[in-house]
């Protein structure tokens, strides 16, 4: 991989089923259109350039692989039993299973008891055996929900929908957004998960002070809004930067700022 000077535009190729495509973005200089920010060098991690070059390569070899199961009752089990204090591993562990049992049958759910026998027995994951935390909240939050779910129109345009997942027990509007952008391929709603949230500080796309728990909605434009001018889809830009800020999150803490993206696991560019 190598640099394109900062003056000229940045192409990136990716290459799929022996084919090559190719994305040209600003130079490196360019200003994004939003404060003070630039486009940066679409190889250097948490740059606006960056974003689009990943959200670009991501579209073309897999763009549906958030999506965890093959309905909303699949995708409300995944989500709420994912999110804060939950490893990913451990979520989807927990999902298989409940999955598992149900076989399609979720009226089954509406059983709290059923649901915390479920999530009480120790889960695999990696080889180890694991407890899933939160066992007896979260069988509560489940089943309150299936109670609760087939009072919700499923038809509802995206935003809608979220609104109405919103008033069942346990889900707030990040979980809502999740649930509907899974299921839905939705680029109306945003997951403002915490890596999503500090990827988007990094770059000043919020106001000091926007905290989640009050400004949700418009931390959810400001993120749309960037989605828009970098020509990403929102539901993908979500998800790689899930996954880019999700890694570097276990990585030493060092300096980061010019980053090659070598030990990252997502799809490589070059020049």
């Amino acid at each position: 991989m190598h640099s394109l000077s900062l003056s000229t535009d940045q192409i990136v190729y990716a290459l799929k089923e022996e084919a090559f495509f190719e994305l040209r973005l600003p130079s490196a200089s360019t200003g994004v259109g939003i404060s003070d920010l630039r486009w940066g060098m679409h190889d250097h991690p948490k740059t606006p350039a960056y974003w689009a070059a990943q959200s670009w390569m991501w579209g073309l070899q897999a763009p549906g692989h958030y999506k965890l199961g093959k309905s909303l009752e699949d995708e409300l089990v995944a989500c709420l039993l994912g999110g804060y204090g939950i490893p990913a591993e451990v979520g989807i562990a927990a999902y298989e299973r409940i999955r598992s049992e149900c076989d399609g049958r979720y009226e089954a759910l509406a059983d709290e008891s059923f649901v915390l026998d479920l999530l009480s027995r120790p889960l695999e994951v990696r080889g180890r055996k694991v407890r899933y935390r939160f066992a007896r909240q979260k069988a509560h939050f489940l089943a309150s929900s299936f109670q609760a779910l087939p009072e919700i129109d499923q038809g509802l345009p995206d935003r809608a929908l979220r609104d109405g997942i919103m008033t069942l027990k346990g889900i707030g509007p990040k979980t809502a957004s999740w649930v509907v952008r899974n299921w839905r391929d939705s680029d109306l709603v945003a997951i403002l998960d915490i890596h999503i949230v500090r990827a988007c500080e990094h770059m000043g796309l919020f106001e000091p002070g926007w905290r989640v728990e009050r400004h949700y909605l418009a931390m959810e434009e400001a993120f749309l809004a960037f989605a828009e001018v970098i020509g990403a889809r929102p539901s993908l830009l979500d998800s790689v930067m899930w996954n880019v800020m999700r890694e570097l999150a276990r990585q030493p803490v060092i300096d980061r700022r010019l980053e090659p993206t070598a030990d990252l696991p997502l799809f490589a560019s070059v020049n």
